[in-house]
């Protein structure tokens, strides 16, 4: 640009030196002194504008070379710069590429890794699902063997029960029967040995079965009013003979205002107390036994009873009072060849208790005696005034309307039980019909008429439950009145009872029976048809 401007300022004096000259030439007046100085000085401006000229042209070459250089030089060094920074970038990327592979290969690496920790986990999972489930089939194989061992002795406990009540039912009928005839003292001495013994085999037959249905969880309680200061008295009159045998007092006693009637099962308090007080009798050989009846408060509609049974018996160590309700233990093993008993006793008791939501304690010590204290929590009755009669100590007799009545059809195999049952029917007055087994049963009862069926339930050839569903089709298909059917058998246990009602027997009698049970069974079904007849 300065190049330019001088060039041009050149030019511009070149062309007023020109155009002044040609003035000064044109003008007359000139005089040629002054034309000749005019033109030598033009002249030498012309000269040293030419010279200013090729000078500056000089510098511009000069300056142009310059800038030349110095763009080739720029042009060299960006190319090196250029150069330089795609060698540096080819080493970034092939650094950056390498990272990327190093990357690429440990991430690769550490998910072979996880893979293969998941592959382990997954192998270790399958391993533990197959341990499971060899442990879950072993349990299972396990759980069957115990169900089964469990069965197979609760089976063994039935048919044993079943196979000995049985002919019990003959030895302990014969004995009432025997009782009820004329005896000399030593006759009745024997017989009364004789009932005593059996009596303690049916203990501990139903026993055995109690710990079964325990341990089975089947125990059913039954939710009915009762009389418990009745239902006291009768287990001290039950133990009394054999307390005045041994020389020893026996007493009741009751808090002043107790409340007498309540809701339970009568049956199990009945065996508790039996239980509690048989064994404070039988450990005691010289004092007492008394037995304390008292309320201990209530709430939520029921009333806290404590019944306790102390005696001045031989007592119990310390070290062993917290082992005498496992079962088969006794205190000391002399106790069992001098007392006798299973040790089942007070195990069942304190199950009963437990299954009523209440409880057993004692205390005792050594050579002063124990006491046992039986806790409940029972509702009490509505009706203060019931009186529940014991109906084994009553016994309803008119031979002479049950002689008018139709026969009753006795089901029965086995003879000596025969036996027992015909003796106890003639005694009430009955006439009776005997049949052997189910099949018979049912050609009898098609060709007679009867007001009562005592079927057997298992027989040889026909058993109950098919003989009293003939009977009950039979009474269909002839249109014939319904004549009541009361098993008559040695099957105790859960559901026994009920197969004998779908099958359509109307009541259940368990073997052994005593007279005042048979009685009690056929005086309320035949009631019943007396009223239907009316």
């Amino acid at each position: 640009m300065f190049s330019c401007k001088k060039v041009l300022l050149d030019y511009g004096l070149f062309v007023i030196l020109v155009l002044t000259f040609v003035r000064v030439l044109l003008n007359p007046h000139t005089s040629e002194m002054y034309l000749y100085a005019m033109a030598t000085t033009s002249c030498g401006l012309i000269l040293a504008v030419f010279y200013a000229q090729r000078e500056t042209n000089k510098a511009a070459i000069a300056h142009a070379l310059g800038l030349e250089r110095v763009a080739h030089d720029l042009a060299q060094s960006n190319v090196t710069i250029a150069e330089e920074l795609a060698q540096a970038n080819v080493v970034i990327a092939k650094k950056l590429a390498q990272s990327n592979v190093d990357i690429a290969e440990d991430l690769k690496s550490k998910s072979d890794a996880r893979q293969d920790v998941a592959d382990r986990g997954r192998e270790s999972a399958e391993d533990a699902t197959k341990f499971a489930e060899k442990g879950q089939a072993s349990a299972e194989v396990a759980t069957l063997v115990a169900e089964k061992a469990n069965k197979a002795k609760s089976d063994f406990l039935a048919n044993m029960s079943h196979e000995i009540r049985t002919p019990m039912n003959a030895i302990i009928g014969l004995t009432n029967i025997l009782l009820t005839t004329t005896l000399d003292d030593k006759q009745k001495q024997y017989v009364g040995v004789l009932q005593t013994s059996a009596d303690g085999l049916m203990v501990l037959i139903n026993d055995l079965l109690d710990i079964d249905k325990i341990e089975a969880e089947v125990i059913e309680l039954e939710h009915a009013p009762f009389n418990l200061t009745s239902l006291l008295e009768r287990v001290i009159s039950v133990m009394s003979v054999r307390a005045k045998e041994k020389g020893i007092k026996l007493d009741v006693r009751y808090e002043a205002g107790l409340y007498k009637t309540f809701i339970g099962d009568c049956g199990r308090i009945r065996q508790i107390l039996l239980n509690l007080v048989g064994n404070a009798v039988k450990f005691t050989d010289q004092g007492s036994v008394s037995v304390f009846l008292a309320n201990g408060g209530g709430g939520n509609g029921k009333k806290h009873l404590t019944i306790s049974v102390t005696d001045t018996g031989i007592g119990i160590p310390e070290n062993k009072v917290s082992d005498i309700f496992g079962k088969f233990i006794q205190a000391d093993p002399t106790i069992t060849r001098r007392y006798g008993g299973t040790g089942l006793g007070l195990a069942i008791s304190k199950s009963l208790a437990e299954q009523m939501d209440g409880s057993i304690t004692v205390t005792s010590k050594v050579g002063v005696g124990s006491t046992f204290v039986l806790h409940l929590s029972l509702p009490v009755a509505i009706s203060e005034n019931a009186n529940l009669p014991h109906q084994e100590n009553t016994i309803y007799l008119d031979t002479n309307k049950n002689a008018a009545r139709l026969p009753i059809l006795l089901v029965e195999d086995y003879e000596p039980n025969i036996l027992v049952a015909t003796v106890m029917l003639k005694n009430f007055g009955y006439r009776y019909q005997v049949a052997r087994n189910g099949q018979e049963a049912i050609d009898t009862f098609s060709s007679g008429e009867y007001s009562l069926i005592l079927l057997d339930v298992q027989m040889p050839f026909m058993d109950g439950f098919e003989a009293a569903r003939h009977i009950r089709g039979l009474e269909k298909t002839k249109n014939l009145a319904r004549v009541p059917i009361i098993a008559m058998t040695a099957h105790v246990l859960k559901g026994d009872r009920e197969k004998c009602i779908i099958a359509g027997m109307d009541d259940y009698i368990t073997k052994p029976f005593n007279p005042h049970q048979l009685q009690a069974v056929l005086i309320k079904h035949m009631t019943k048809n007396d009223k239907a007849v009316a």
